[in-house]
């Protein structure tokens, strides 16, 4: 009976750490979480001024295609391939900026 409720408490041990190991996963790195708002913040900006130009509308439909990849990334905990789509999507806001008209 000791035998089985020993057994059964082992048991009951490994399943917790099973379950609880999603828990003890590392967190995204301090510098990609910055630029993950940074682009956030930056693809909202742009949205808010509006490019009516079909080409910026595009772009600026890329960069969000790229932010929310990089979401789903992080997400997984595949910070490389979230941190390219991070680059990709800043270097094309940037871009974008760069041809909006200036606020007068």
């Amino acid at each position: 009976m000791r035998t089985r409720c020993r057994r059964f408490a082992a048991i009951a041990a490994i399943a917790m750490l099973v379950a609880a190991s999603p828990l003890l996963a590392e967190s995204p790195p301090p510098d990609l979480v910055e630029m993950e708002r940074q682009v956030s913040l930056e693809l909202a900006h742009i949205r808010d001024v509006g490019p009516t130009d079909p080409v910026q509308r595009k772009q600026l439909f890329d960069a969000s295609q790229l932010e929310q990849k990089s979401e789903a990334a992080i997400k997984s905990g595949d910070y490389k391939s979230a941190q390219d789509n991070l680059f990709q999507a800043r270097e094309i806001l940037r871009h974008l900026r760069a041809h909006l008209p200036s606020p007068d």
